[in-house]
């Protein structure tokens, strides 16, 4: 027969008695690789360059594998039929497809769009460990809208495996997902098949034909999909799966266990079961095409888009294995040999990566209308000798040259659109998500004023969740006028392995107005990607710089470490992960600094928007952020004194401070100087509608623009709906523009319960992340519980008089006391009455870092409405900033 290349010997030790219809993966030693030519009619001696220990007990298990470019004529070895299955083997080659960021492979038609409520999908994966898990996509179906219709995230970066399947016809669609070992997704191959059946409301995730994971309930169907891809999502910023896949296949029926556990393992025939019903099979044997075929009778060849298919190695080969009764005759010799080990140079070649190219149409340049694929030229391959030295280089000429043409091409006319960010918003993670009749966020808008007239176009980049906007447009007087808005840097600006994030932000030269008085810079950016180096951009915290004629004027870390208490709670993904100043279910901070004093009205300045640098090892998906810088120009101040209540916290009903309300002790609301003075003192005067009105003299040190946060003391609470606040003499002075100064918000009473509680709190496996307090209206700490044990109930039965209480339950961990995406076990907290044992609230154990909590105990007033002559007067704490509080003694009573 022909030469047999790169001839490899392995063994080992196995305790098997017969051949399974797989490949052992023992631990091999390799004892021979050559080159060998085969000889006829004559035993073959076979050195071992690597001599194998026998324990003089064990069976042996030996493979024998070789690899040839081509096919030649076979060779023969004389066997012996022992009438046992002890010989498995398997012929030819085989490929896979390998991908890669941002390579894929693209559906050549649309067999995927008769589906309706029955689907099974299968094949065979390999994650490349460097780079998995990454938040790559397997493939995906959409359907004209872009609507998702069926995707695998196999895994995303998080480790989980997520199965979508059914869509409504909108954003919305149907998803089971499991966390999964690292050894099912990276450095091995793993079957999967996925089935939904939307009739019985089931979807299936099995692996290595063993059912995985299962749910129910989900009963959207499949149809009208348009565009399929594999390897990559379909979505503008989808990554792609870095691995190999093979042997992909979809059926429009419901493949059974034991159907798919006897084919995973070999090619798909007339024989199988649903046979009838497969609509999409892709080898990935074709090699060195643009496309590959589909097996299939859809015929729907899949465009190879960047992607190659890759041969096996032959000791990699697991699939279409034969058994055999048939053992081939050897003859063993054991004993003590003198040996030397020598080379012989073997000249081996690997087929570089090619290029695909897309011809488009000079008539009509938007149309592709020829792909092919190129290798480049005009380079040298050079031979080493053993010490790694070039003694020898070839040229390799190009054989073709293509020169691109560059034409100027006018579509219809559109209208021209100046894009202006006025604010960000990211949507919460849907899984599980409950947002009842819906959720409002509030952004102060007004430096974007001059361009919201007349008409304009509103876009929104959410996906799934239907939003509604209003603009609410304030009559009165701003504390400057806005005169301009520039867009310095917007949109998406990322580091690269070759380049900083500076290279795509580069310096630019800024006129400023003559009659503009003061300036602001906006800058609001969110860090998005991660699984490469520091899970950048998305979980690392870098500075941003902003420098004027070189200097830096501005330094900011680009960070939100509060996400674990958002208020939109709990969602289905890892929303409690702090990120690059952004949290799922949350409005995006903007970072303003003011610059007046850096420049001068009417020059000109070097604006430079700068990151902290960081290299990008190329894995994971692509480290970036999401940039918009602004300049904001105003006039002057309209007013020298002036100060403006902007927000009440608490009491508040707005669904943003839920986590802090509702309350029944201090108030706590934000002030800001909007005049040209710097504001250090300020009146504060508050209090329920139809009560009587309490006082605050605030004092402190705010710039024009700057704001303030301020608790308020405790005050004379009743029934009432209305919560109003008034501030008055700033800096001990007339205020200029008083309709600023008061603001109302709608007031709910926290709940009043018994004084006898029991406190009942089931650990999870982290006891140690926990703690629990009490505090009443004072701020004294009345209970608190900073030892647990694991996976243990804890009941504490308190007693409390009347009053006013803070319950706070901590996890310093911020992932709560029951969730997904840890190991950390199910817990639970809850309050009862401890005279009835009847509980009075269930707590959501996912919540983040914090449950925070007001109650009421009896009829809490907090004043009397007559003051008689005090017998003891305490303050405390002491010492105290900002705030201390007053205790009175009456007469005995406190």
């Amino acid at each position: 027969g022909s030469v047999l290349e790169n001839l490899h010997i392995r063994m080992a030790p196995t305790a098997a008695t017969e051949s399974g219809l797989q490949f052992e993966s023992p631990f091999w030693t390799e004892v021979y690789n050559s080159d060998v030519v085969p000889m006829l009619s004559t035993w073959a001696s076979v050195p071992f360059t690597t001599p194998f220990v026998w324990d003089g007990v064990s069976n042996i298990v030996v493979e024998v594998t070789f690899q040839n470019p081509a096919a030649g004529e076979s060779t023969w070895l004389e066997a012996t039929d022992i009438g046992v299955n002890r010989s498995l083997f398997t012929r030819g080659g085989d490929r896979y497809l390998d991908v890669w960021n941002p390579v894929y492979a693209a559906v050549d038609g649309t067999p995927f769009a008769a589906l309706d409520g029955q689907l099974t999908v299968s094949w065979w994966s390999y994650g490349d460990p460097e780079f998995q898990p990454q938040s790559g996509t397997t493939f995906e179906i959409r359907d004209a809208a872009a609507n998702r219709v069926v995707n695998v995230h196999g895994p995303w970066g998080d480790g989980v495996i997520y199965w979508d399947a059914g869509n409504s016809g909108g954003g919305s669609y149907d998803r089971i997902s499991k966390a999964a070992p690292a050894a099912d997704y990276e450095g091995n191959w793993t079957h999967w098949a996925f089935t939904k059946d939307a009739e019985a409301g089931t979807m299936k995730i099995y692996k290595n034909g063993v059912e995985w994971h299962t749910g129910s309930g989900f009963t959207r169907t499949m149809e009208d999909g348009t565009i399929m891809r594999i390897g990559k999502g379909l979505w503008g910023g989808s990554q792609s799966y870095f691995g190999h896949i093979d042997e992909f296949a979809m059926w429009d029926a419901i493949l059974d266990p034991a159907t798919i556990q006897d084919y995973m393992y070999k090619d798909l025939d007339d024989a199988h079961p649903n046979a009838d019903d497969l609509f999409l099979y892709y080898h990935f044997d074709d090699g060195g095409s643009i496309y590959e075929s589909d097996a299939s009778a859809s015929g729907a060849d899949l465009g190879m888009i960047g992607t190659v298919s890759r041969m096996y190695d032959a000791a990699q080969l697991f699939r279409n294995t034969q058994q055999s009764t048939l053992r081939p005759n050897v003859i063993w010799e054991q004993g003590e040999f003198v040996s030397h080990l020598d080379s012989v140079l073997v000249i081996d070649s690997v087929m570089n990566d090619p290029l695909t190219m897309v011809l488009f149409d000079p008539e009509n340049p938007t149309v592709g209308i020829d792909t092919f694929q190129v290798w480049p030229g005009d380079y040298y391959t050079y031979v080493f000798n053993e010490e790694g030295i070039i003694v020898d280089s070839t040229y390799i000429s190009n054989t073709d040259d293509i020169v691109q043409e560059f034409y100027e091409y006018y579509g219809p006319a559109y209208e021209v659109i100046d894009r202006y960010e006025l604010a960000r918003y990211i949507t919460p993670y849907g899984i599980g998500l409950d947002l009842g009749d819906g959720f409002t966020w509030t952004f102060d808008v007004s430096d974007y004023r001059p361009l919201l007239h007349d008409s304009v176009r509103i876009a929104a980049g959410n996906w799934q969740e239907l939003l509604d906007m209003e603009l609410w447009f304030i009559e009165g007087t701003p504390p400057r006028e806005v005169m301009e808005v520039q867009n310095l840097w917007t949109g998406y600006k990322g580091y690269n392995t070759d380049e900083a994030f500076d290279a795509n932000t580069p310096p630019i030269d800024v006129t400023l107005s003559s009659l503009a008085k003061t300036f602001r810079i906006k800058s609001r950016v969110t860090g998005h990607g991660f699984g490469g180096t520091a899970n950048c951009a998305e979980f690392c915290a870098k500075e941003h710089y902003f420098k004027i004629d070189g200097d830096v004027v501005w330094t900011q870390e680009v960070w939100r470490d509060d996400c674990d208490v958002n208020p939109v709670y709990p969602q289905g993904g890892t929303w409690v992960y702090d990120r690059a100043n952004w949290c799922p279910g949350a409005e995006v901070g903007t970072y303003d600094f003011d610059i007046t004093d850096e420049v001068v009205p009417g020059n000109t300045y070097t604006f430079d928007y700068a990151a902290e640098d960081y290299f990008w090892n190329g894995g994971g998906s692509f480290p970036y952020y999401q940039t918009e810088v602004q300049l904001i120009s105003y006039g002057a101040f309209n007013f020298n004194l002036d100060a403006a209540v902007i927000d009440i916290i608490a009491p508040s009903s707005d669904q943003m401070w839920g986590r802090k309300n509702p309350i029944c002790s201090n108030p706590i609301i934000r002030i800001q100087n909007t005049g040209a003075q710097t504001l250090t003192s300020l009146y504060i005067e508050f209090g329920l509608e139809g009560a009587d009105k309490s006082a605050y003299n605030w004092s402190g040190e705010l710039a024009p623009m700057e704001w303030e946060e301020v608790m308020l003391p405790d005050y004379e609470w009743d029934e009432s709906s209305t919560f109003t606040v008034t501030i008055s003499q700033p800096n001990g002075g007339a205020d200029e523009y008083a309709a600023n100064n008061t603001m109302q918000s709608s007031v709910a009473i926290p709940e009043l319960l018994p004084a006898d509680l029991i406190l009942e709190f089931k650990t999870n496996t982290k006891p140690n992340e926990n703690d629990v307090f009490i505090y009443n209206s004072n701020g004294e700490e009345v209970f608190a519980r900073t030892s647990f044990t694991a996976s243990t109930v804890h009941k504490d039965t308190i007693s409390l008089p009347d009053g006013c209480y803070e319950l706070f339950v901590w996890d310093y961990d911020e992932d709560g006391i029951a969730w997904w995406a840890n190991s950390d076990g199910t817990g639970y907290f809850r309050v009862k009455n401890a005279s009835t044992g009847s509980i009075i609230k269930n707590y959501e154990p996912d919540f983040g870092g914090l449950i925070y909590q007001q109650f009421r105990v009896g009829t809490y007033v907090d004043a009397e409405d007559f003051v008689p002559v005090a017998n003891t007067l305490e303050v405390f704490p002491n010492p105290a900033k900002d705030m201390v509080y007053l205790q009175v003694e009456l007469n005995g009573r406190k």
